[in-house]
């Protein structure tokens, strides 16, 4: 059987990121539940890499991932979540950051430091976002491009957590390319919304 690592209620906050210092509201604290049995499947690892995928749009992919990022950032890990989901990017606008240039420029080769792509996130002290960037015109492709490799060696060796919000497994195949990268995938049910045939 499959394990299931938690629960998460429907939050009625405006805003994306509900796992906030001193934010204990039931939504939040099911995500920190979440990060407690993370560690199980993980091993106790001081440092990991989790993917984020669903079957198919609008399960909550983005939502959890952001807000998994956040919790473990609040744990004092230096996290950077990656707005992976390169066809259909939500992750800045979610948090209400200006688009700029991230991973699809790096793995075009505009860019080659990535530092200079990685931007905090306003007052969540720890937490790091990497933008998709420009949306690619062959995006399964560019993530077959060698320069994803370093890429990931960049972020596991600065970085405690890397948190990857990925295109849904059910449509497309970016999630299994990016499933090498993982030590973990998390995979994602909507209630009254997800088909059981699905999984």
């Amino acid at each position: 059987p499959t394990p299931i690592l938690g629960e998460v209620g429907h939050s009625f906050s405006e805003n994306m990121l509900v796992a906030a210092k001193g934010n204990r509201s039931m939504v939040a604290e099911q995500f920190r539940i979440i990060r407690s049995n993370l560690q199980y499947f993980l091993q106790k690892k001081e440092k990991a890499t989790i993917l984020v995928t669903s079957t198919f749009s609008g399960e909550g992919k983005t939502y959890a991932s952001s807000n998994i990022a956040a919790v473990h950032a609040l744990a004092g890990k230096k996290t950077v979540l990656l707005e992976f989901d390169i066809r259909k990017p939500k992750i800045l606008s979610g948090l209400n950051m200006e688009k700029a240039p991230g991973i699809s420029n790096y793995l075009a080769g505009k860019v080659d430091d990535i530092s200079m792509l990685i931007r905090p996130v306003a007052d969540h002290d720890n937490l790091f976002v990497l933008g998709c960037g420009p949306v690619p015109p062959n995006p399964a492709e560019i993530l077959l491009d060698e320069r994803i490799n370093k890429l990931f060696q960049y972020l596991q060796s600065n970085f405690d957590f890397v948190i990857i919000d990925t295109a849904p497994v059910g449509m497309v195949s970016d999630a299994m390319t990016l499933g090498k990268f993982a030590d973990c995938t998390i995979y994602l049910t909507r209630q009254s919304y997800s088909f059981k045939k699905q999984l």
